[in-house]
């Protein structure tokens, strides 16, 4: 770890990160069991219930929130772990990951609740922030 400074934050978001989306999905289980709404016919079953068509709309917010850190995390990851590699300082990964994290928090947050522009505001923040890291990777790289 002396070799990469900021490794620390890194580990500190990947963590972070994992227990938000973690607590999406047990959410998005225990929704699923207040609204007695199941599509898949095993589920159903198990509470002795006929499957439904479709899911509660807040399981289905749960699910969209899942897919949008599905689409957006691994990028995010691979980015701050390029960082760290290429000898980010720790200060201004701390800065930038934790800013990330924040955001993702904010915009689980606001995507649940249905709040726009503010989940396009977090959305595009984040992004915002990967972009920083990606030029800051290419310019310790080009060096």
């Amino acid at each position: 770890m002396l070799d990469y400074p900021a490794f620390p934050a890194f580990a500190a978001a990947l963590v972070a990160l994992f227990l938000k989306t973690s607590l999406t999905s047990l959410l998005q289980v225990v929704s699923r069991f207040r609204s007695r709404m199941f599509t898949v016919p095993e589920d159903a079953a198990l509470l002795g219930i006929p499957p439904r068509a479709e899911e509660s709309a807040f399981v289905r917010r749960c699910a969209n929130v899942w897919r949008n850190d599905v689409e957006n995390l691994p990028l995010f990851l691979a980015l701050a772990l390029a960082y760290v590699l290429c000898g980010a300082p720790l200060g201004a990964a701390q800065g930038l990951f934790g800013m990330y994290v924040f955001l993702r928090y904010a915009h689980t947050a606001v995507y649940l609740f249905g709040l726009q522009p503010w989940r396009m505001v977090t959305y595009l923040l984040g992004m915002l922030v990967c972009w920083i890291i990606a030029v800051r990777v290419a310019l310790l790289v080009a060096i």
